[in-house]
């Protein structure tokens, strides 16, 4: 099979070539989302911490700097520190809150003297219990939220203990039982970190594309020629195999398992090809031995036909020539008695009633000789079909009242049972004669019985399309020794019998392609079915 008609015999969605690719670009595909993923998920937690950790420190810096002019009673020195730091990029607020929750100062001069929600994110790590918490981790000092401006928020505090250095300066009236004297909130925008983070990912999955593509182009390579080409001269190999070409060879000489394949393939097929080389030889030889044996059997057929026909050519010459030496020599003995007559009685007038009497004995004995003669004929050199369209009921009828007088002679009592018949293709004038054969046969069978009844019956087979006619009577019946030889010419049971009417009938309905059937018992009578085609 050409490569064009194989592609249209396997669609390419179907190939295997096909479903390896899809394999590796799903593997890749999830291999690599998979790990990106996580590779995203590390980048973000990692920028976080790092963010974290700055607020942490600059959180710690703004305490640190506004630590000696707190303790100074310096506010506005203070106050203008963080205020400044306020005003950097990236910072959202810098906040003061009192231990009762009042906004001290912030960067954003409306919040100042204003009080804070202790329930709210930004103070619910401290007021989480009843009492507000001494110390806190850094992780439990931020928190992120969003900004309600599409992107996110990094919120910082970080305690203002009561030191020392505070609770003992004279210009303070903070009791030393009092530990937390205030919070500094820092709130850090984290747009720049969100969308380094979505160039990151853009970054990432550009690159995974680019990946799967890349993997997926190698793969389709790498198939093409490692497992495609080898898949593909296979599938033709087999194919021509199939086709029954024993000659071809796959292309195919690696080391892998398509190599070993292909070797496998070309050793099989040698292999196939010499055993149907020997298959064809010995058929060849196998033909050649039938031949010679069918010359030999042919011969010897001719041998043997040439010795039937020359044996019944004997049978026959000697059965014509019996049967009709019996009415030759009646006549000729009459014909000689008649003579003596006349000699005897010089010039007085002949025995003219005796002469009639001799002459019509000779006359049936010619008759009979005439008989013999004409089925002799019949068989021997049967007469052509005429066929015509014809109904085999009034044929049967017809050829009744051919033979109605040796019916009524024998005492034969005739029952009819016709069923409508479709005509048929048929010769009218042998089909009688067929029927008028069978129907004397019937009557000589019951005549030594002093009469009987002949049953005819006709109907038409619809399932095999078929015309029957029975004829039955009651006579004595037919040995079972006596049926294999029932149609052989010059076979008969009677004393005057030719036998070659059965013989005629059964040529007869030979060639109208029909067939003949006996059915015959000692003592219960014999019946004949003939079955003719319908069309």
């Amino acid at each position: 099979m050409p490569e064009r008609q194989l592609k249209k015999s396997v669609r390419w969605h179907r190939t295997i070539q096909f479903k390896i690719i899809l394999s590796v670009a799903l593997t890749t595909m999830a291999v690599n989302g998979f790990f990106t993923y996580i590779h995203l998920d590390i980048q973000e937690k990692h920028l976080d911490a790092t963010i974290v950790k700055n607020a942490s420190l600059l959180s710690e810096t703004i305490k640190t700097s506004i630590q000696f002019d707190m303790i100074k009673n310096l506010k506005e020195n203070a106050y203008h520190i963080m205020r400044s730091i306020g005003r950097q990029e990236g910072i959202e607020k810098v906040r003061i809150y009192g231990s009762d929750g009042t906004i001290l100062f912030s960067s954003l001069e409306r919040e100042r003297g204003t009080m804070v929600d202790k329930k709210a994110e930004a103070c619910y790590a401290c007021h989480a219990e009843k009492a507000p918490l001494e110390h806190l981790t850094i992780s439990s000092r931020n928190r992120i939220f969003s900004s309600g401006k599409g992107y996110r928020v990094l919120g910082m505090i970080n305690p203002l203990y009561n030191e020392p250095n505070c609770f003992s300066a004279a210009c303070h009236a903070h009791p030393q039982s009092q530990k937390v004297l205030g919070v500094i909130d820092i709130t850090m925008s984290l747009a720049p970190v969100d969308a380094e983070m979505q160039s990151l990912r853009r970054q990432v999955i550009l690159f995974n594309i680019l990946s799967i593509a890349s993997i997926s182009t190698i793969a389709v390579l790498a198939l093409m020629f490692v497992v495609g080409n080898p898949i593909r001269q296979l599938v033709v190999g087999t194919q021509r195999v199939g086709n029954g070409d024993l000659t071809h060879v796959i292309p195919i000489d690696s080391d892998d398992e398509m190599g070993y394949l292909a070797r496998s393939f070309n050793n099989m097929t040698e292999s196939l090809r010499k055993a149907n080389d020997e298959i064809r030889e010995w058929i060849r030889t196998l033909e050649q031995k039938v031949e010679d044996r069918t010359k030999e059997l042919k011969d010897t057929q001719f041998q043997l036909m040439h010795s039937e026909k020359l044996a019944s050519l004997g049978k026959i010459a000697a059965t014509v020539a019996h049967e009709i030496n019996n009415p030759l020599t009646g006549v000729f003995t009459y014909v000689k008695l008649m003579e003596r007559k006349i000699e005897e009685g010089k010039g007085a007038p002949p025995d003219v009633e005796k002469f009639r009497e001799y002459l019509s004995t000779m006359r049936r004995e010619v008759q009979r000789t005439s008989a013999i003669v004409q089925n002799l004929l019949d068989f021997t050199r049967p007469k052509e079909l005429v066929r015509k369209v014809v109904n085999l009921n009034p044929l049967v009828d017809e050829s009744l009242d051919i033979v109605r007088n040796k019916l009524a002679l024998a005492d034969i009592e005739v029952k009819k049972t016709m069923k409508p018949l479709p005509d048929i293709p048929a010769d009218p004038s042998q089909m009688k004669q067929v029927f008028i054969n069978i129907i004397i046969n019937a009557c000589e069978a019951m005549v030594p019985e002093s009469g009987g009844t002949l049953t005819i019956r006709s109907w038409y087979d619809r399932i095999q399309k078929k015309v029957m006619v029975a004829f039955a009577d009651n006579g004595p019946g037919i040995p079972p020794e006596e049926m294999p030889h029932l149609f052989e010419p010059f076979y008969t049971t009677k004393e005057k019998g030719t036998g070659l009417g059965l013989a005629v009938v059964y040529g007869i309905i030979t060639r109208h392609d029909g067939t003949i059937d006996v059915k015959s018992s000692p003592g219960e009578g014999t019946e004949m079915l003939i079955t003719l085609p319908a069309g």
